[in-house]
């Protein structure tokens, strides 16, 4: 298996992205394809000459997209970047799966132009695994990708976010749970009324309306939401474990009694953070483009990389853009 990596792309590229996707190649097998600057790339690869081999290839760039740069704008213009080559590879089949940290909205704008849409998908989807307090993990769609949704995308997101929960825990019929404000049928906006009469109607496994406090007690395998909300769940998820921990850290360190306490509850808070550590989880597939895109936060390391990497590997080889095709056959 071939993964393309945009080396450019991230906070922290590309010393951290190159790191994560080494250490992936190693430990997976798999052949990693950077694309970006060959000068760049070259310099960071050159610590990894001594060691356990592992198997890749260089393809350069010229060009880089940045944060600020609009996706309508890099379609245009930066067809050389790391970013747009990865994805061609994976279009040309010369690669079977693109990992970038880059822009988000380029990353999908780009993998709708060129990987193309899957026929019958209205609007493809971002998906992530969650954390729960019974320790399996909930499946949550739109994290970001459609901010303005139609409860036909909202419909779509869940038989979506059904088969990539089936390919991920085995289930047959992962249940379904529409993020909302209440539990009654008839709570929250109009969108998100007329979506839970479609989901209802045409969504086997389907729960009803989940609060988010019932979300992270796993309510449901699959929580569902459009993407400005999922989005706002998402990152305010992030940034509340990462003030509760700071916070922890912060009030453990301030006495001797703390201090001794923290010690003792070490492995124990650790085991906790990494369960709430978005790195461990890598990054997210696109659902509904003809090929595996999957985007990683900004701020990912080298170990986010190398999981993003690890569910490149997992999702290609459980053939998810085949099952997802064979929703709308």
């Amino acid at each position: 298996m071939k993964v393309a990596v945009d080396a450019m792309g991230g906070d922290y590229a590309p010393h951290e992205i190159i790191k994560g996707a080494v250490e992936a190649a190693r430990a997976f097998g798999v052949t990693v394809v950077f694309v970006g600057d060959e000068v760049a790339i070259n310099s960071e690869l050159s610590q990894y000459r001594q060691g356990q081999l592992f198997s890749y290839e260089v393809v350069p760039t010229t060009q880089v997209i940045t944060f600020h740069d609009h996706p309508s704008e890099v379609l245009r213009t930066r067809k050389d970047s790391s970013l747009y080559r990865a994805i061609q590879l994976v279009a040309e089949k010369k690669c079977d799966a693109i990992v970038s940290a880059g822009s988000t909205g380029a990353q999908m704008a780009i993998s709708l132009f060129v990987l193309g849409r899957i026929r019958g998908v209205l609007r493809p989807g971002l998906t992530t695994a969650v954390p729960s307090a019974t320790g399996e993990p909930f499946y949550f769609i739109d994290v970001g990708a459609v901010a303005d949704c139609v409860p036909e995308n909202i419909l779509q997101f869940a038989r979506m976010g059904q088969v990539y929960c089936r390919l991920a825990t085995g289930k047959e019929t992962p249940t379904v749970g529409l993020l909302n404000i209440g539990e009654e049928a008839e709570k929250g906006s109009r969108q998100m009324i007329e979506a839970h009469k479609l989901l209802a109607a045409k969504t086997p496994g389907f729960i009803g309306n989940v609060e988010p406090k019932e979300a992270f007690r796993h309510a449901a395998d699959v929580v569902v939401s459009d993407g400005f909300t999922g989005n706002i769940f998402i990152k305010t998820m992030e940034s509340t474990a990462e003030t509760l921990f700071g916070m922890m850290k912060s009030a453990l360190g301030s006495s001797i009694k703390g201090k001794l306490g923290g010690a003792l509850a070490h492995s124990n808070l650790r085991l906790v953070k990494e369960k709430l550590d978005y790195s461990q989880y890598g990054g997210v597939p696109l659902l509904g483009v003809k090929g595996i895109s999957i985007v990683c936060h900004g701020r990912s390391d080298a170990t986010a990389i190398y999981h993003a990497i690890r569910v490149a590997r997992n999702v290609s080889d459980e053939g998810l853009v085949t099952k997802l095709e064979a929703l709308w056959k």
